[in-house]
């Protein structure tokens, strides 16, 4: 009996062990999870399949919308921000498999400076984006925490030329050479002006 009951056990928790839970594409993306709803909502109108991120097909589909609406256009039809969109294609037609936390080269830290506390407000440092959201971008500086430029302090004329195609954005992975703001060491916050793109 005892061993029945064990089968019986066993039995009922055996489906769900074998439920694979498939990972969501948009994750291995750059799109913030609360763009998610827009994102599948452009997929759908450009008549996309999430599991197509990074393909060239993806790229095609995205390029036809974008030439025909225009991204003002796309936007306006999905009822966000042409900020939000650019994200979002950006996230869409990056090469498969593409991580943005690989392929880069390290950034030159200030040797000196390993922690928070070795900051201090007015020091100008190197750094390189990790991720760009609605309001800012989060670069990582070498202190174990990442710095955050706000979005206000992103604008078109410390990008270069080359970059202004881009809404603004700036993407994973690109090097910027920033100014320390604020340090607020009990939150581990660190707010920064962006001074160029190298």
């Amino acid at each position: 009996k005892v061993m029945n009951s064990e089968k019986g056990g066993k039995k009922k928790s055996k489906p769900a062990a074998n439920v694979a839970v498939r990972p969501n594409p948009l994750d291995q993306t750059c799109i913030h999870p609360e763009s998610y709803d827009i994102a599948k909502r452009f997929l759908t109108l450009i008549g996309g399949n999430p599991d197509d991120i990074g393909k060239p097909d993806m790229q095609q589909k995205v390029n036809a919308v974008i030439q025909k609406e225009g991204i003002e256009g796309a936007a306006k039809a999905l009822n966000t921000t042409v900020h939000t969109l650019q994200i979002i294609i950006d996230g869409l037609t990056q090469p498969e498999g593409f991580d943005i936390r690989t392929d880069f080269d390290k950034p030159d830290f200030k040797r000196s400076i390993v922690c928070l506390e070795d900051l201090s407000i007015g020091t100008v440092l190197t750094g390189k984006v990790e991720n760009a959201t609605l309001f800012g971008v989060f670069v990582d500086i070498g202190v174990g925490k990442s710095g955050l430029i706000p979005i206000r302090n992103i604008t078109e004329t410390k990008l270069s030329k080359a970059k202004k195609r881009r809404s603004l954005g700036l993407g994973p992975g690109e090097r910027v050479e920033v100014k320390v703001l604020n340090i607020d060491i009990p939150r581990s916050r660190i707010t920064l002006d962006l001074l160029r793109v190298l």
